[in-house]
């Protein structure tokens, strides 16, 4: 087994592929400038061993926060190790109050991924789920993907807003688009994109390619014109073909990504849960977000990684891997999951990805 620090000595990797240990660490907040014997934090460990994954996390929280207990906390970084093994999942070790709301969902211990199927009970019953692994020499080969290039038409006015969600940044519009080709026969139109991201540089991305997790994932989310009547009705579908959701994964680059900080630099508008702004008319240009080769990528039949995670997805995950730098993924984690005056936790979403899922038999199929 190998150990690899990287540049800034911010993690330590022991191991490969799906057996690994990952510590993430960051300097003490207690050391100066005058200290020449700087100390470091853990703030993370991520054991991987197979389809089992243990995450250790360190709170964020002050000692006058947790003396406060009338204050409901979901925060993303709560103290506790949760144990991952495909949908079968133990309790953790601590308690948060649950929400007011029987059908409240987020990222955090007691209303995140785990707990999905306690909160939603159909969940429970679904069989093909997503994200999953992706190991590229078990995917099946399809020809007839490479004779179905894709086609994409974006106008300009596809992205008209972003808002902050609270459990993601999301960028939509009005705009007339339309995608063809690839595994569908149908046309589908672009409805919306978001991204997933983890607290760290080695967690975040939804999907796992060959044992590697990326700290990022962006979603672009179409839906089927050609068979609904609403991007609704597609969605609830289950039938593998209301939705064609693209995946592009996200590493860590030296330089900013300039394409991406036309979003990504909009986001200290909307820091807070609810907030929205309107995008002027050709800012984003979705072509432009897409990997430079839209014809090599990782297809099969999943669902939508969130609530009601509906079986209603046919997943496109790109190969090409597109890059931000580290200050872009920061910006990414200062938006928050609150509400503006809703001083009870930091509140930051640092964390918003769903742990991956079993295969279930299904087949992964590559066009290249």
């Amino acid at each position: 087994m190998a150990t690899v620090i990287d540049n800034d000595t911010q993690s330590i990797v022991v191991g490969n592929g799906n057996d690994r240990i990952a510590i993430h660490l960051k300097q003490s907040a207690t050391d100066t400038v005058q200290n020449q014997s700087q100390s470091l934090l853990v703030t993370s460990i991520l054991i991987e061993i197979g389809d089992i994954e243990i995450q250790i996390r360190r709170s964020t929280k002050s000692k006058n926060e947790y003396r406060k207990e009338n204050i409901l906390s979901t925060s993303t970084q709560s103290p506790a190790i949760t144990f991952h093994n495909g949908d079968q999942q133990k309790e953790p070790i601590t308690e948060e109050k649950p929400n007011a709301n029987p059908e409240y969902w987020d990222y955090s211990v007691i209303h995140g991924p785990r707990m999905w199927g306690k909160i939603f009970p159909h969940i429970q019953c679904k069989k093909f789920q997503s994200p999953i692994r992706i190991y590229t020499d078990q995917c099946e080969f399809d020809s007839q993907l490479v004779q179905r290039p894709f086609t994409f038409k974006f106008d300009e006015n596809c992205c008209q807003t972003i808002e902050n969600t609270g459990r993601s940044f999301q960028v939509t519009g009005k705009g007339s688009s339309r995608i063809t080709g690839g595994p569908v026969v149908d046309e589908y139109q672009f409805l919306q994109f978001h991204m997933h991201w983890g607290a760290n540089d080695l967690e975040g991305a939804e999907h796992v390619i060959d044992g590697v997790r990326l700290p990022g994932e962006l979603h672009i989310v179409t839906w089927n014109t050609s068979k609904y009547k609403t991007p609704k009705a597609a969605a609830a579908s289950d039938q593998f073909d209301g939705l064609m959701v693209f995946g592009i994964l996200v590493k860590v680059v030296p330089s900013d990504n300039q394409e991406f900080a036309k979003f990504i630099d909009l986001l200290s508008n909307v820091t807070y849960k609810s907030e929205k702004i309107n995008i002027n008319q050709a800012t984003i240009a979705l072509k432009n977000i897409l990997p430079n080769d839209t014809q090599a990528y990782y297809t099969y039949k999943g669902s939508l990684t969130t609530p009601m995670c509906y079986e209603s997805v046919c997943w496109i995950v790109f190969r090409e891997i597109v890059g931000l730098s580290k200050r872009q993924f920061d910006q990414l984690r200062q938006l928050k999951y609150v509400c503006k005056g809703d001083h009870s936790t930091n509140g930051n979403i640092s964390q918003n990805f769903r742990p991956v899922m079993p295969l279930n038999g299904r087949t992964v199929y590559r066009s290249f």
